[in-house]
């Protein structure tokens, strides 16, 4: 990275070729932001841009960037290492002021949420995520697949003795309400500072039962909820005890049937997740793309209104 300071206009503009977004959209040398609610034309301009930006890096060169940070003039590439930056810099500077916490996208499934006490990742991926091992409390992590974590960052976590809470990695860092670890393959419930953690289990697809960790997160009275790859057959899984959720963070692949999903969890926003894997195969034959895209949300939108799309960098709240 140079020593430029890149505004989210930069961002967007420079990595899809956009016309510049609104003010309100926009912030001034990685001032922490404003959680951004775009507009249904707007979104869906951005869905085929980035579709478009994404179609071109084929899961070998996205294999090579990962090793050696490269972006080969990509565009996806490009915003991929300015979504990092301004999520790392803007994670150091927000400060929370009440129960809803603040949430940005890092790359799909990944998140950062930061509360009034607390800053913790949920499924983070990307090729500098161990720079972000000293800020948090501590990581959640849903399944053993590549594109949910990697062992660097699972490796900075535990040489800075930070709890990391998954079904199938060991860590001393953590225990649940009863003293045992954050290896989870039962229901547990977990507290940090602020923030408490329910696990569940649910299906990744028919094969892989029980293989996710679904995450129902509570900071004060709002609850946040985080399933992984959740796909066909383990709608009847799905729910919180907590109560109706505030924000659920959904990747509606794996062949989940998604109007029959966002009716049993009843959140009041869903916001998309994991669309756009550079490392899956291109051309809509697992990349998880605009084709994807649209029948999620005309499936969802029906039941809940609130539903969208995140990009990577983007605060959803």
């Amino acid at each position: 990275m140079s020593g430029k300071m890149f505004s989210r206009k930069d961002f967007l503009k420079g990595a899809f070729g956009l016309a510049a977004l609104p003010a309100a959209e926009c912030t001034r040398d990685f001032a922490p932001s404003a959680p951004l609610r775009r507009s249904e034309e707007r979104q869906n301009e951005l869905v085929a841009k980035w579709d478009e930006a994404t179609e071109a890096v084929s899961p070998q060169v996205y294999g090579q960037y990962l090793r050696d940070g490269d972006t080969r003039g990509f565009k996806a590439l490009e915003s991929l290492e300015l979504a990092f930056e301004k999520v790392l810099r803007e994670a150091r500077e927000t400060a929370v002021g009440d129960d809803a916490p603040a949430v940005w996208s890092v790359y799909n499934m990944g998140y950062v949420v930061k509360t009034r006490q607390s800053l913790f990742s949920i499924d983070l991926v990307h090729r500098r995520d161990a720079e972000l091992a000293p800020l948090l409390d501590f990581a959640l992590i849903t399944h053993n697949h590549g594109d949910h974590w990697r062992q660097g960052f699972y490796g900075a976590m535990n040489a800075s003795g930070k709890p990391v809470v998954s079904n199938f990695l060991d860590n001393y860092g953590v225990r649940d309400r009863k003293g045992n670890g954050g290896y989870t393959r039962d229901r547990k419930e977990f507290g940090f500072k602020d923030v408490k953690v329910r696990t569940s289990l649910i299906d990744h697809n028919d094969y892989l039962v029980d293989y996710t960790t679904a995450f129902e997160i509570k900071i004060g009275d709002f609850v946040l909820y985080h399933t992984g790859d959740s796909g066909r057959g383990t709608e009847p899984k799905l729910g919180t005890t907590w109560g109706r959720p505030d924000l659920w963070l959904f990747f509606p692949g794996c062949r989940i049937d998604t109007a029959k999903a966002v009716g049993k969890v009843d959140a009041k926003r869903i916001v998309f997740g994991h669309l756009w894997e550079l490392g899956h195969s291109q051309g809509h034959k697992g990349r998880l793309d605009e084709p994807l895209v649209r029948r999620a949300l005309a499936a969802a939108r029906p039941i809940c209104k609130d539903t969208s799309v995140a990009f990577w960098g983007d605060r959803i709240l």
